[in-house]
């Protein structure tokens, strides 16, 4: 197989298209573009020693991982390009493995030679076994990312699209087809046995993908069960797995997400956000307690206001809208400015988590960037230089994954990073969902401020 994917090249240069071919041997070598093939390749990687991972919130990305060594991320042009990538990459990665358990075991007198030959085949079955648990756990990525796209697409409109709806029950077909192949040689190694087949024990992957295509009632959430029938309901992941720092918040933004502005719970609201803000303690840097203080000296303006008049002002359009009715939204230190204030503390927080949660920036680069997407064009030279040297103060990535532990034993675990750059991103997504509708109400009452401070 071979064609254009984009590739991460460096924080200057961004994705840049390059041609990539995956050969018969297993071999995927990338180049700068079709016609500069002649030049030979710029790099390349043995996928039968790389991880392949998916990020859940980017339908076109995947990476190649080789721990230590390599690190690709790529981009496909469309979601079923990337699919038919995946399928080409996961088949060669189980043709590979293949020859490992071929390993003929001496039939002979000698008792050493025996044990030593029968070590190595049970080595090879093991390492075998651990290169399809890779593959599994990148199919149940791609399975998790397939059914919340089509449960979106089917409660998107009373009547959903169906081309739409189509291609996502197609793109999911193929992974299901993949997943349960995978599934059914892990069962043959296990066992030992190729009697043991999932595949004669299971139902057809294809009417499983018709089933949850077209039934909207297997989309909602069941226990599993021990019924090999009952395989639909268990290929889905469990969403958590470690006790992490967004594992543990008493209250998200998911819980506003689904409201209209108007509808949002003050006490609520500012509740989540000092939740939030302790998040910024996990930079281990006194230089951040400037945005701490200002942020929670912003929650006290708003909970003084709310004091006046508990039943008055339950929600944060009713504070904000009594200010508008006074004409005192321009007064010092008045709700209206205090929110302006923290929901844009709000609207940072959440872009760093974004970045850094797509899993390929260090902490300080993803702070930059989520600083000059918010905070930076209201800020003057002198809170811009403070920020500045907050920035450079951040800890390193690994450090930061183990201040996110509740148990720091858990951020030594493989799958403990993603699972938190995948909290990440879930999280990034309810923030800016609530920070667009505060902003959204702002505009449309001409209470945004292009005013700048320090």
């Amino acid at each position: 197989m071979e064609g254009v994917l984009y590739k991460w090249t460096n924080y200057y240069n961004g994705w840049q298209p390059r041609y990539f071919v995956l050969d018969e041997t297993g071999v995927l070598s990338y180049y700068k573009s079709s016609e500069l093939i002649h030049e030979g390749c710029k790099g390349s990687c043995l996928v039968l020693a790389c991880e392949v991972k998916v990020p859940p919130h980017d339908p076109f990305r995947f990476d190649l991982i080789i721990p230590g060594e390599q690190f690709f991320c790529l981009k496909a042009k469309s979601q079923p390009e990337r699919q038919r990538w995946l399928v080409a990459l996961g088949t060669h990665k189980s043709r590979g493995t293949k020859s490992t358990t071929s390993i003929p075991i001496n039939n002979n007198n000698n008792n050493n030679n025996t044990s030593s030959t029968l070590v190595t085949h049970l080595s090879a079955i093991d390492q075998e076994i651990k290169l399809k648990v890779q593959e599994l756990r990148l199919y149940e990525t791609v399975l998790t990312q397939r059914v919340h796209a089509i449960k979106s697409i089917a409660n998107d409109t009373p009547i959903p699209d169906v081309k739409k709806l189509d291609e996502s029950s197609s793109m999911l077909n193929i992974t299901c087809d993949a997943f349960i192949h995978t599934l059914d040689e892990c069962v043959k190694l296990a066992t030992g046995d190729s009697s043991q087949s999932l595949l004669l024990l299971s139902p057809s992957p294809r009417k499983l993908s018709n089933r949850i295509s077209t039934n909207r009632q297997s989309f909602t959430e069941h226990e599993p069960t021990k019924s090999v029938n009952s395989i639909a309901t268990t290929i889905l992941p469990k969403q958590i797995i470690y006790k992490t720092f967004f594992s543990q918040l008493p209250n998200t933004f998911a819980q506003l997400s689904c409201l209209a502005f108007h509808e949002i719970h003050s006490e609520l609201f500012l509740s989540i956000c000092e939740q939030y803000l302790t998040l910024i303690d996990k930079f281990n840097s006194t230089t951040f307690t400037p945005l701490r203080a200002d942020a929670n000296g912003n929650i006290s303006k708003l909970r003084r206001k709310i004091s006046n008049d508990p039943s008055k002002y339950q929600t944060l359009y009713s504070i904000v809208n009594d200010e508008i009715i006074s004409k005192t939204i321009k007064e010092k230190n008045s709700a209206t400015d205090s929110l302006l204030w923290l929901k844009r503390s709000i609207h940072f927080l959440s872009c760093f988590l974004h970045e850094f949660g797509q899993g390929d920036q260090t902490v300080e680069d993803a702070m930059n960037k989520a600083y000059g997407q918010t905070l930076k064009r209201f800020h003057g030279w002198i809170t811009r230089g403070v920020f500045s040297i907050a920035f450079r103060s951040v800890p390193y990535n690994e450090d930061f994954l183990i201040a996110l532990a509740i148990d720091s034993n858990d951020a030594r675990e493989v799958l403990f990073e993603q699972q938190v750059l995948n909290e990440m991103t879930d999280h990034s997504l309810n923030m800016n969902i609530v920070v667009n509708k505060i902003t959204e109400f702002y505009i449309e009452h001409e209470l945004e401020s292009d005013e700048i401070i320090g």
